[in-house]
């Protein structure tokens, strides 16, 4: 077994990591683990471990120290280390002392942990055996994750420069040559659907088998590499250094991405969408060219799923005017409203209409409020109780763009009207026990309670609940007594805590506010401020 030492002053840190791994898996043991280099040092001398994982910004004796006194001893020991983000040019320092990897502690998964290990592992393994045996290529899965880390550190953290990222390149035999480089940002469309088809609830099985997939239609097309860079995101490097007109660029990228959609579509029966880059040359140009393709890939709010979206070309809005509309003319959910309910209806569409040429956020804060007033409104002016059993939050949270938000509240808005025109037929009994609970709603009441007051037992009264408005006693309670509050959040100037009190759930305002945010999706303090945002004027 390879002896390991770890040497970190945060004791979670170095507890955590020293617990989470499986070394026996790797074939290595930790002897100790040390809070400051002085005493890692004294145990380096008596143990003399095969590996050192260590901190660098330490008491006593920094990590640069230690490392710099284990290699006067020894060129043998292996040494990785833990850095911290704004560590990155002392790790690039360590690098330069024949260390053979690091870890950065803030976002380190096991996944990444272990492709560290075992890359030391064959370090060691390699050391041990005769000089003429050459040293095996690594496999693919480490390669990948060697791949994905080298990219991220390159792009986004500035730890290699484009040199190292292009010396990497051709060291390890990437389909990326410097000249005529393009980068395409990858989305997976409806991404918590498809992962809830797969009954996939980490995504790892869609992320394992989509860069294999991936891996095998850039070596087809002979040009290319793919990264994974989170769980629906992917970025495609391509190089055109055959091509010579733009023209033969974006033809070669059109083959490429539709065999990657026909590919997606057969194998997940879904679909993606693309931000693809303008086309420059140079390793050193590749952080610019991915920020253009994430860029080009924000078109998708407006235009909706499955397109490809080149530079500088505006997303169409063909779409979302047409759902609009649609909306403006719901003649269901505009026969329930008011003539002053209307005129606030229509001023949420005319919002969202007039910023279709702006940012995406204030878009979503008018949808946000529009669906709000909805509940508020029909509740308020059409009799039962259909604005608490219908709720829209999870679906919006679920939907990326748009068009896909517009369907939701156009199908929220049909679901209102439909129960309206029903109307809920509801015993008397019940309608006895919720005009009780309107009236006792700041009370702390109970079921028991209302039960007595309509004469019927517990039992009979929650099942009547449960029959008759599809929802149990406290749902029903919590989501009157939410509505309630909503009005004195926008309404009024009480503090959020005030307004728990008022409306029933004193003294427990952390579980008002896990209610609250479990009905609307929102915090009480998120909901005052969306509110009051977007347009600037409350409704």
């Amino acid at each position: 077994m390879y002896k390991v030492i770890i040497v970190e002053d945060e004791m979670l840190v170095r507890i955590g990591l020293k617990s989470s791994v499986d070394w026996e898996r790797y074939g290595m043991e930790v002897v100790a683990d040390l809070p400051d280099g002085q005493a890692a040092w004294e145990v380096y001398e008596r143990e003399r471990p095969h590996l050192v994982i260590t901190d660098i910004r330490m008491p006593r004796m920094d990590g640069m120290e230690l490392i710099s006194r284990i290699r006067q001893q020894d060129k043998e020991t292996r040494i990785v280390v833990l850095s911290c983000l704004e560590e990155f040019d002392l790790a690039r320092k360590a690098v330069a002392l024949g260390v053979s990897n690091y870890i950065v502690k803030l976002t380190m998964t096991e996944e990444e942990i272990g492709g560290v290990l075992e890359g030391v592992g064959e370090e060691l393994r390699q050391q041990e055996r005769p000089a003429a045996v050459e040293e095996p290529e690594l496999s693919t899965a480490n390669l990948a994750l060697l791949k994905e880390k080298m990219l991220k550190d390159f792009l986004f953290y500035g730890i290699f420069n484009a040199d190292e990222f292009g010396s990497f390149a051709k060291r390890h035999g990437l389909r990326l040559e410097p000249g005529r480089l393009a980068a395409v940002v990858m989305e997976l469309d409806r991404y918590p659907q498809l992962r809830e088809k797969f009954k996939d609830e980490q995504g790892h099985l869609i992320q394992m088998t989509l860069m294999n997939l991936l891996g095998e239609l850039t070596q087809g097309h002979k040009r290319g590499e793919a990264f994974h860079l989170d769980e629906k995101r992917y970025l495609l490097l391509f190089s055109f250094g055959d091509l010579t007109s733009e023209q033969a660029i974006q033809q070669e990228l059109q083959v490429v991405l539709h065999h990657i959609r026909e590919t997606i579509r057969t194998y997940f029966n879904g679909s993606a969408s693309f931000g693809i880059s303008t086309v420059q040359g140079g390793y050193r140009q590749l952080p610019k060219l991915y920020a253009q393709a994430q860029q080009a890939l924000e078109g998708k709010f407006l235009a909706g799923i499955g397109q490809l979206h080149w530079p500088d070309r505006r997303p169409s809005t063909q779409q979302v005017r047409q759902l609009l509309a649609e909306l403006r003319e719901h003649e269901a959910l505009l026969a329930l409203l008011s003539p002053m309910k209307r005129q606030e209806y229509e001023s949420f569409i005319d919002s969202l209409e007039h910023g279709l040429d702006g940012p995406r956020k204030p878009l979503e804060i008018v949808l946000l409020q529009l669906t709000q007033w909805l509940g508020t409104a029909l509740y308020d002016d059409v009799p039962g109780e259909k604005a608490l059993l219908v709720s829209i939050t999870e679906q919006l949270e679920q939907a990326d763009t748009l068009p896909d938000m517009l369907g939701q509240v156009s199908g929220y808005a049909s679901e209102l009207a439909e129960q309206s025109r029903s109307q809920l037929h509801m015993s008397g009994e019940i309608t006895k026990a919720i005009q009780y609970i309107k009236q006792h709603y700041m009370h702390n009441i109970s079921l028991q309670m209302v039960a007595d007051h309509v004469s019927l037992s517990l039992s009979y009264l929650s099942n009547l609940f449960k029959k008759e408005l599809q929802i149990s006693f406290v749902d029903y309670l919590n989501r009157y007594r939410i509505e309630r509050a909503k009005e004195l959040l926008t309404g009024t100037q009480l503090k959020s805590y005030d307004i728990a009190v008022q409306v029933g759930f004193s003294p427990e305002y952390t579980y008002f506010s896990k209610v609250f945010k479990k009905v609307t999706g929102l915090n009480p303090n998120e909901y005052r401020r969306q509110w009051l945002s977007g347009t600037g004027n409350a409704r």
